[in-house]
């Protein structure tokens, strides 16, 4: 199935006032070898709907990833909105960034994004008949407008939710896979007063408790490095995380 987007997600970038950027024949990157040697696992970066490639830079979170995983390699992806919008997100991120990936030979590829690049990480995931993405970090991901949250409300929560009419195709097949639990390990985090909080908050009732974060804060940078942070450190030490910033 063609990616497309949904009227809601569509309305929802449309009222973020992005302009229209062109799309290229192949995604732009930008490379961020590791500072330790050998390096066997690459970390693809999306940006949100208002970032570029350059802002996992500007913000630190090279840097960042550079100080708690020194043998990582990281490949931020100019994936902005009008890759969505072409329908041809997948595919390019197929075929320019995570199969040529593939190919050179890592041993773990993981896909990470704040916002919208968490809702392409994922959705990639879902997409992975391959099986070539190993984990993926969200970040206060978009996860759907109302009305599908609504009707995984109304079901119980998102293990016992079954697609009905709710909601834009595309959200229900993201939650449908999610609910079945892709192969890709997910971890997630979000600040407490994000506006995507109540998708995330569903989404982490499927994933392990280790695997969840939350802080105070909304749906900015400085949460999101923090989050990253968290995350980052817990996979290296996954007994200190029954953790005092899961609040929701």
């Amino acid at each position: 199935m063609k990616l497309f987007i949904a009227g809601a997600l569509l309305a929802m970038l449309l009222g973020a006032c992005v302009l229209p950027r062109p799309t290229q024949n192949v995604l732009p990157s930008q490379y961020y070898p590791a500072i330790e040697e050998p390096s066997t696992t690459l970390l693809i970066m999306l940006p949100g709907i208002q970032d570029s490639m350059l802002d996992f830079e500007r913000s630190g979170l090279v840097d960042l990833v550079h100080e708690i995983k020194p043998d990582w390699d990281m490949l931020a992806v100019d994936a902005h909105i009008g890759y969505y919008r072409q329908r041809s997100i997948i595919d390019r991120l197929r075929e320019d960034i995570v199969g040529p990936a593939h190919a050179r030979g890592y041993d773990q590829i993981w896909l990470t994004g704040p916002s919208l690049g968490g809702f392409g990480s994922l959705l990639y995931a879902c997409r992975d008949s391959n099986k070539q993405v190993d984990g993926v970090i969200a970040i206060a991901p978009y996860l759907g407008e109302r009305a599908i949250l609504k009707d995984i409300d109304n079901a119980g929560g998102a293990a016992n939710w079954q697609a009905q009419d709710a909601g834009e195709v595309i959200e229900r097949e993201l939650w449908a896979c999610l609910r079945d639990t892709p192969a890709a390990e997910l971890w997630l985090g979000w600040g407490s007063e994000d506006r995507m909080r109540h998708g995330n908050a569903l989404l982490a009732e499927l994933l392990l408790r280790e695997h969840v974060f939350n802080r105070p804060g909304g749906h900015r940078w400085d949460i999101w490095i923090e989050l990253w942070r968290e995350i980052l450190q817990a996979q290296d030490d996954p007994a200190r995380i029954l953790h005092e910033g899961f609040g929701f």
